[in-house]
């Protein structure tokens, strides 16, 4: 075959000192915690990128771990491959030849490799360029894909791994790393080739020690020590003592974790709070006014939140419950047992309409009684802001109600001793922070009407009780749900004008504000046309989180009172909406929503009693990824179970749509897998912390977890 050869680059320098080899004078050591730049050679642009990469110290660097491995004993003898292969294999070779072949369209760069049976092909259609200057004749390389035969073995538009690195390996290392790499990583000088020689560096300087796991612990999970775990999983002689040792730094780092969460949580119960008692003159008369009876759930939640009240210690406390499961009153029997003893109750949401309903049962509820609730918002009056922020500043308030605009330095609450943080993952740590820094060691209620799966709570809330609160009995929401192919929208618009004509409210839920880089139309585009043409005979009206507050609430006001039949939105109604005589909700383009998301946007109807109707049309076919992954929620009406099923298929990066939450990221452990090692590092931590509450006998594991309280606070309220 003949083709047209490339111009050749000089070759690589070889790599530094390979493992096992003999230095001129024995490198100086070096801790887990110091600076990547003590690292000789490294220099010091790379050292800036490391760090701006969140790669700072030595400890960091052992602890990026391959993305996978080339296995040489797993690649076949060219001459053995004549027939198409059913999966994806490695063929590890010698480049022969490398040029390019074709014109135009069919222009294509052929690499041709040899293991000294036969040959093998690596072909590309595009974007080839990048790959042309590495694929040099006589350089190892690597190709990974499905064989196809034409013309003899070849892959098509393999994966490339270059195998020059492995000097700095034993001779002819079975296994041979693959890392995470990237443009920028690439122009830092950090590719995946010189990666291998840098960790081969670490290895020799690195002292061995570093921030473990105690020895009893170590020895019950028969996990190996901290240096021979780190070593394993970059120059394993097997794949599996890689994931034996793998498994012990996930661990190591869940752990490190819970002891950080279990420690916070004890020391919390020790310090010095607010007491709240439980007898008073306003309790009783509440109780006695409200419209219904406190389900057994209320009533057991309460009692817990009492009993926080009474030991002396702030209480920290994070109460679940669905959509209409009845938080919005416990926050408020909360605030009316605080308020008779003298304490006032800050209670913020993350929405102008959410902060606006519980204002409002906050007037129905708590000033019948004589307590007085202001409201704090930035699309309120001037004049009704100001006369609020006196009344809480002098005491007069005893329920101040707000969004954001209560954590700003003008709000003063003098006497504050309970915060109520509503939909808290919509707020950020400092925020949080900031809003329970308004008084001295407050008791903190937070409150979320997404359920959290068992694996994130001990990860990223271990440091609070919990509480939860089931939906009155009689009061279960009753939603049927569908999933539709896009090919049924018109039958299903022909369903829901006719159901809006027979007098019944309804929400068409659309997935983005803006157009988006996917293809996505705007709600807005999709306004005009639905408004004027689909549902011309109807009352609509449009809602999104980007309209100034006023025409927010003018739009909610007109729907709540009927004059809007059909409210065209985005999922700004996920928080906070009710209005009960809403049966029926479209929602467009389900796959692009999380199943927790489409669970809470689904709890916006059937309020009344009445049953309500949800049907998502997804522009998936059914049998397609999206389509079956929502299709659960045709079956499930249990919130927790789909957070559950939202973790396994969606993965924990950022479950509630928060990234300012304070979220824990680790480098190797994955809660989506990993929940079953969680759950044993936190039996663990708390095993450590009964034994040693000070972990006086590990220095290193107590400067660890000081510099990440420090540096990155993850707990709810840390900051």
């Amino acid at each position: 075959m003949a083709i047209e050869k490339t111009k050749s680059n000089p070759p690589l320098p070889p790599p530094a000192n390979s493992r096992g080899g003999v230095s001129a004078r024995p490198p100086e050591k070096l801790k887990w915690t110091d600076p990547v730049e003590l690292l000789k050679g490294l220099g010091t642009d790379r050292a800036q990128f490391l760090t701006s990469q969140g790669y700072a110290t030595i400890g960091d660097l052992l602890m990026r771990a391959p993305l996978r491995f080339i296995d040489r004993r797993q690649s076949a003898p060219f001459a053995s491959l004549t027939t198409p292969s059913a999966g994806e294999i490695t063929a590890v070779g010698t480049i022969e030849a490398v040029g390019e072949k074709g014109f135009g369209r069919k222009r294509r760069l052929i690499c041709i490799i040899s293991d000294g049976t036969g040959v093998l092909q690596g072909v590309w259609f595009k974007n080839y360029h990048f790959y042309s200057p590495q694929l040099q004749p006589g350089r190892k390389i690597a190709l990974s894909g499905k064989v196809t035969i034409f013309d003899g073995p070849q892959i098509t538009h393999p994966k490339v791994t270059y195998l020059d690195g492995d000097r700095a390996l034993p001779g002819e290392a079975s296994l041979v790393p693959v890392y995470p790499s990237g443009e920028e990583w690439e122009k830092a000088g950090l590719s995946k080739q010189t990666w291998p020689r840098l960790i081969t560096k670490v290895l020799q300087v690195w002292d061995g020690a570093g921030p473990y796991l105690p020895d009893n612990i170590r020895g019950l999970c028969k996990y190996p020590t901290l240096k021979e775990a780190i070593t394993t999983i970059h120059q394993p002689d097997a794949m599996g003592d890689f994931d034996h040792s793998l498994e012990a730094l996930k661990f190591t780092e869940l752990y490190h974790h819970q002891l950080l969460m279990v420690i916070l949580r004890r020391r919390r119960r020790l310090g010095d709070g607010i007491v709240i008692g439980s007898q008073g003159e306003l309790y009783p008369p509440f109780l006695k006014q409200l419209p219904f009876e406190l389900s057994p759930s209320q009533m057991e939640v309460l009692g817990e939140i009492e009993e926080d009240f009474a030991v002396g210690h702030p209480m920290h406390r994070l109460l679940q419950g669905e959509v209409g499961a009845g938080k919005t009153i416990v926050a408020l029997a909360a605030a009316v047992r605080a308020a008779d003893s003298g304490y006032q109750t800050a209670m913020m949401a993350p929405t102008e309409i959410l902060a606006r309903q519980h204002y409002k049962s906050a007037i129905d509820y708590c000033e019948p009684i004589g307590m007085k609730a202001v409201l704090i918002t930035g699309g309120r009056d001037p004049d009704e802001n100001r006369r609020a922020l006196y009344e809480a500043a002098v005491g007069k308030a005893d329920i101040v109600i707000g969004t954001h605009a209560l954590f700003q330095a003008r709000v003063a609450m003098p006497r504050l001793g309970l915060a109520v943080i509503d939909e808290q993952h919509r707020f950020g740590v400092r925020q949080r922070a900031l809003l329970v820094g308004k008084g001295v060691r407050p008791h903190v209620l937070l409150m979320s009407a997404t359920p959290i799966p068992r694996t994130l709570a001990l990860a990223h809330y271990g440091d609070l009780e919990f509480s939860f609160l089931k939906p009155p009995p009689g009061t279960e929401r009753r939603v049927q749900t569908r999933i539709v192919n896009d090919s049924q929208r018109d039958k299903v618009f022909g369903w829901l004008k006719e159901e809006l004509r027979k007098g019944r409210q309804g929400y068409l839920v659309f997935p983005v504000i803006d157009e988006s880089a996917s293809g996505l139309e705007s709600a807005e585009a999709r306004y005009i046309p639905y408004s004027k043409i689909d549902f011309k005979d109807i009352p609509t009206a449009l809602i999104h989180g980007r309209m100034p507050i006023d025409e927010r609430v003018r739009v909610m006001d007109s729907f709540r009172k009927g004059e809007v039949r059909l409210l065209m939105t985005t999922s700004v109604i996920e928080v906070g909406v009710d209005v009960a005589e809403a049966t029926i909700m479209v929602i467009e383009n389900g796959e692009r929503f999380g199943l927790s998301q489409l669970h809470q946007l689904r709890g916006r109807v059937g309020r009344s009693g009445r049953k309500g109707t949800c049907v998502i049309i997804s522009s998936e076919r059914e049998g397609e990824p999206g389509f079956a992954r929502i299709k659960k929620l045709e079956t499930t009406s249990d919130g927790l179970e789909l957070a559950e099923e939202d973790l396994r298929q969606r993965g924990a990066g950022d479950p509630l749509g928060a990234r300012q939450s304070g979220w824990v990221k680790f480098r190797l452990a994955d809660l989506t897998m990993d929940y079953k090692l969680l759950e044993k590092a936190h039996l663990s931590a708390l095993e450590t912390l009964d034994r040693w509450p000070d972990l006086e006998p590990f220095p290193e594991l107590r400067a660890k977890l000081k510099q990440e309280y420090r540096n990155r606070p993850k707990t709810m309220l840390a900051g």
